[in-house]
């Protein structure tokens, strides 16, 4: 109980932090993605209910703060096209994403994550790592698609690929530190890593 409730506490001063985390110049002005991967990180040890209310909270905070409006808008030949703190907030559009399209975003990537709890529980991090940079590669690439989608024009430009990428290696980059965090955490509150679909709870898994 005390790992999931600090678990998720973690998520909250994540968001916190990636409202002061700077421009990387040399990741051609990619932020490092702090929220979004404390929270596939953090999906990876909480049980599937904590994992889908923290998904909730994220993705409704997320929303508020970076929700796409009609009156926010980009000229398409802007050299220096910008995603704030990898919000995506300025485009050519007469759209309106509507709020909470977040949540469904990383419920679905959070229920990816559980998947490979087990490999994390015996210290195997590999995976994990690599996931949780694929998985912000695809959050990113699905929230460019979906509002290219409503506006029914699919530009993508160099720098929108540049920024993806650059930031998904950004979040393999942090990720093990995050998973350090929670793995010790985890030994601290005596807390065991479990998964509990597809039988594994029938072998003490």
């Amino acid at each position: 109980m005390i790992f999931n409730v600090v678990a998720v506490l973690l998520v909250g001063v994540a968001l916190i932090l990636q409202e002061f985390m700077p421009a990387i110049e040399l990741a051609h002005g990619a932020r490092v993605p702090i929220a979004p991967v404390m929270f596939f990180a953090v999906a990876l040890t909480v049980p599937f209910p904590v994992m889908l209310l923290t998904a909730f909270g994220l993705g409704l905070v997320w929303d508020a703060r970076y929700l796409v409006t009609p009156s926010v808008q980009a000229d398409r030949m802007a050299a220096d096209v910008d995603w704030e703190s990898l919000g995506i907030t300025r485009f050519e559009s007469e759209v309106d994403l509507t709020l909470g399209y977040s949540i469904l975003l990383f419920g679905l990537l959070g229920s990816l994550m559980q998947g490979v709890r087990p490999l994390f529980r015996k210290g195997r991090w590999e995976l994990p790592v690599i996931m949780a940079g694929l998985l912000t590669m695809v959050w990113l690439l699905a929230e460019y698609l979906l509002i290219n989608l409503l506006r029914g024009d699919f530009w993508f430009p160099q720098e929108i690929w540049l920024k993806v990428v650059t930031a998904s290696l950004l979040a393999m980059l942090v990720a093990p530190l995050m998973l350090l965090v929670l793995y010790n955490l985890a030994v601290w509150a005596d807390y065991r890593i479990r998964y509990d679909g597809l039988g594994f709870r029938r072998y003490g898994i």
